[in-house]
């Protein structure tokens, strides 16, 4: 088997909409809008059980197989959604992991910027 490395070519200024122009001396208010996915909340931890009825659907599970809210779902491991929903378990847990982890970076990003 022969593998190919292909070599990009970085730009070498890159436009960040997000960060603030140099003369600013602060960020403006952010809105948090940008960083949903969908209607939900962004924080998994605050889904009521029709937030996550409506999650599971979308992924493909039945809503039903999970009558929890978003807490109970933090209790829940890896093995816990397989066999709940066989064939695609694995991806609702990576999935709401990856929901939980932005939001406790955001969480955790929005209490240093408020001690300053």
């Amino acid at each position: 088997m022969t593998y190919t490395l292909s070599v990009f070519t970085m730009p070498t200024q890159v436009r960040c909409d997000r960060v603030p122009p140099a003369h600013e001396s602060q960020w403006g208010a952010l809105d948090l809008r940008v960083l949903q996915e969908d209607d939900l909340p962004l924080d998994p931890r605050s889904w009521c059980r029709a937030d996550v009825g409506a999650w599971v659907s979308r992924r493909g599970g039945l809503p039903e197989r999970f009558p929890m809210n978003g807490k109970a779902l933090c209790l829940m491991s890896r093995d816990m959604f397989a066999s709940r929903v066989p064939n695609k378990g694995f991806e609702l847990h990576q999935d709401f992991r990856r929901r939980l982890a932005k939001a406790l970076a955001l969480q955790d990003f929005i209490e240093k910027m408020s001690k300053n």
